[in-house]
């Protein structure tokens, strides 16, 4: 059990006291910047039968012999039945293996974690891929943003090595197959990602593009804080954004980027939606999440996170019931 020391939380309510402040000066510029962008409101609903949602976890734990990862997600069919939002299918799948870092490659430790994150992307694509096979969706929701999930990696790819139970995995194919499922699932059906947090600034206004959201819901500045969506940013998969993502080319050829809230007040989430051909219904696609989240967010994405949420300390214990050599205490890799 952990203690704040008393000089430290008084610190810390000065620290909240001059943040308000600070938030509070800069009313004036929040307002100005907002009437730069344009504010849709959710008012129609649009036909919207199902949603199927995805997640996974990973855990990544330092053994005596090399590190060990254990992977788990689910990816489920939701429909309204009766009023009610209900599962109509689920896929499971799960992973587990060692990774080493290879000698000469400048491998760093953080390079475990993000050979580890496009793998558990990749394995989201395939479930649910499978998942869309036995039952399609009206929409389709991943947690996290789009160029997070095409972001190709291949120092990482070179530097590090993962074995799973089933044999090698090839780090430079899970690129390759990351991009071509979603390439084919885009291509079939309507793909919105949302994520909670970003440092991006598509506006290219003078706050980035949550931070000014955010403080559109602290000063109640309206219609920003009510019930809608900013007009969605049509951005194509130029060279310059090819490079950041690594990538030589793609079937993809854009994708819109909206920051849409689904309850007055509440928390502002980033959608961004990629298009091969025909450039997707924003309009329909916010209807359609909106239908999905009662509370404000969407039920499916919550639902699939909880039920893949791999706690540390359950692994942990059981890797020690079953004999398994880990390293304890602080050698435990936090990831």
């Amino acid at each position: 059990m952990s203690t704040i020391y008393p000089e430290l939380a008084a610190a810390l309510i000065r620290l909240r006291e001059a943040l308000y402040s600070s938030i509070e000066e800069r009313k004036k510029s929040v307002t100005e910047e907002l009437l730069k962008v344009e504010w849709v409101s959710i008012t129609e609903d649009y036909p919207c039968r199902s949603v199927a949602a995805v997640d996974s976890s990973f855990i990544l734990i330092e053994s005596r012999v090399l590190p060990l990862y254990a992977i788990q997600g689910i990816s489920q069919v939701f429909e309204i039945n009766e009023g009610r939002i209900a599962v109509k299918l689920a896929d499971r799948f799960y992973d587990a293996g060692v990774m080493e870092a290879e000698l000469g490659k400048n491998a760093k430790r953080s390079h475990l974690k993000k050979a580890l994150t496009m793998y558990a992307y990749l394995l989201e694509l395939k479930s649910m891929d499978r998942l869309l096979g036995n039952s399609p969706a009206d929409l389709v929701l991943f947690d996290g943003s789009l160029l997070s999930f095409m972001l190709t990696r291949r120092d990482v790819a070179e530097a590090v090595k993962l074995r799973s139970l089933e044999g090698e995995v090839k780090l430079s194919k899970v690129l390759r197959d990351k991009v071509e499922v979603l390439e084919k699932l885009t291509e079939s059906f309507t793909i919105a990602f949302v994520a909670k947090s970003s440092s991006v600034n598509f506006y290219k206004l003078s706050y980035a593009d949550f931070q000014l959201f955010e403080l559109a819901k602290i000063h109640s500045i309206k219609p920003h804080s009510e019930l809608g969506y900013s007009k969605p940013m049509d951005i194509t998969m130029s060279g310059e954004i090819l490079r950041f993502l690594g990538l030589k080319e793609t079937a993809i050829k854009g994708f819109l980027v909206t920051y849409v809230r689904l309850r007055r007040g509440s928390q502002v989430f980033q959608l961004s939606v990629p298009y091969i051909e025909k450039r997707p219904d924003i309009g329909a696609v916010a209807s359609c999440i909106k239908m999905f989240s009662p509370a404000g967010y969407p039920l499916p994405l919550e639902a699939v996170h909880r039920l893949s949420k791999l706690s540390r300390k359950t692994l942990r214990d059981f890797l020690i019931r079953i004999g398994m050599p880990i390293a304890s205490g602080r050698e435990i890799l936090e990831i």
